[in-house]
């Protein structure tokens, strides 16, 4: 990333909070000092570390990411970011891109039929080429001319999934449009999940509603997120329920019936595993 790039986005951006870009779907986060541990829900995203770096813990898995890697979420991914190293004098500086469905599609569909798709375990963390980091470099140089974002963010967003869809991970991108893919079917599990917090869930149920066996199911599912499903479903419920209560402060009993909880002891517990707080002293 041009240094140039970096500086001004130091100049403009608030710290410790994230914000939305006026390039829609592009978003940036800029801490100065170190974090404990934050859980969150990582939307259909790509992210790059711009400056600094930071920790990602998946499951039980921990990652490092820098400028030299990006992570690739294909859905909604329940993690927690853990920055150890930053100051007002360095600060870490976070990127994150919203996936384009349909620009994908739109993007795959002109370009010329290669290999059939292959599955891959790289997971999460990719390798950040120089042509895809120019390329994101334009993409946020373009917030200084207002008035050309309408027309060439998109073009610019376009050659972006161009070259990660002929990069060494371009299969995990393809499978995510590709209807009968496993990662396509994963996503529409999760995004059945996530839309049906409060209900139980009955994995035979949902690996069938995907065309998949009840073993490859677990397989890709775990795969993809790191997680089984219910432990999926658990970790969605705790961050959308910690999401209410800072937003709305209502009673925690209330919320815990909200989000698929019966018990409020059960869900007092679970909650304090997760984020090693009780719900309570969050109000």
């Amino acid at each position: 990333m041009n240094q140039t790039t970096i500086d001004q986005l130091l100049a403009v951006l608030p710290r410790n909070k994230t914000i939305e870009s006026a390039v829609s779907g592009l978003f940036f986060y800029c801490a100065d000092k170190p974090s404990k541990a934050v859980s969150y829900i990582q939307e259909p995203s790509i992210c790059i570390v711009l400056q600094g770096e930071r920790e990602i813990y998946l499951g039980a898995d921990c990652q490092r990411f820098d400028n030299s890697n990006l992570m690739f979420c294909p859905v909604n991914i329940p993690l927690s970011m853990h920055i150890k190293h930053a100051s007002i004098k360095n600060p870490v500086i976070v990127l994150s891109m919203k996936l384009d469905l349909a620009m994908i599609r739109d993007v795959l569909a002109q370009l010329p039929t290669t290999q059939p798709m292959a599955g891959s375990h790289l997971g999460i963390k990719w390798h950040l080429d120089d042509t895809i980091m120019d390329a994101f470099d334009r993409l946020i140089r373009l917030l200084n001319y207002p008035n050309d974002i309408d027309f060439l963010s998109s073009l610019i967003q376009q050659e972006i999934y161009y070259r990660l869809l002929l990069a060494e991970q371009g299969n995990k991108l393809k499978q995510l449009v590709v209807s009968g893919s496993h990662t396509h079917r994963i996503a529409q599990a999760t995004d059945w999940i996530k839309a049906h917090l409060d209900e139980p869930i009955m994995v035979e149920s949902l690996a069938s509603r995907c065309g998949m066996s009840v073993s490859g199911f677990h397989q890709h599912f775990k795969e993809i997120t790191q997680l089984s499903p219910l432990q999926y479903q658990k970790n969605l419920r705790l961050m959308e329920a910690r999401r209410l209560i800072k937003m709305h402060g209502a009673q925690i009993s209330q919320i815990a019936m909200q989000v698929g909880y019966e018990s409020p002891s059960q869900f007092s517990r679970e909650y304090k595993r997760l984020f090693d707080v009780s719900p309570s002293s969050e109000l």
